[in-house]
């Protein structure tokens, strides 16, 4: 259970991350990355051939309230620094 809760926590720091680093070069911020990546990656959920209706939405469910997370750490992110 500890390797999955922090891959879970892994996931969400590099998505923010990502998100992040994918908004400066956008010219954007990080919760508009998010909502973009999160788009994506529930809608590639359905894409996949590999696991049953039932799976997939519970699969969706998690996503939703991993980056749920992400979205809150996101509106953080779109303060920027402080000095």
């Amino acid at each position: 259970m500890a390797r999955l809760l922090a891959l879970e926590h892994a996931f969400c720091a590099l998505a923010l991350i990502s998100a992040s680093n994918y908004a400066y070069l956008a010219k954007s911020t990080p919760s508009a990355a998010v909502k973009q990546f999160r788009s994506a990656i529930e809608g590639s959920v359905y894409d996949s051939g590999q696991a049953s209706t039932e799976t997939k939405a519970l699969m969706k469910q998690h996503l939703k309230k991993m980056f749920d997370h992400i979205a809150e750490m996101a509106t953080h992110a779109d303060l920027g620094t402080r000095k």
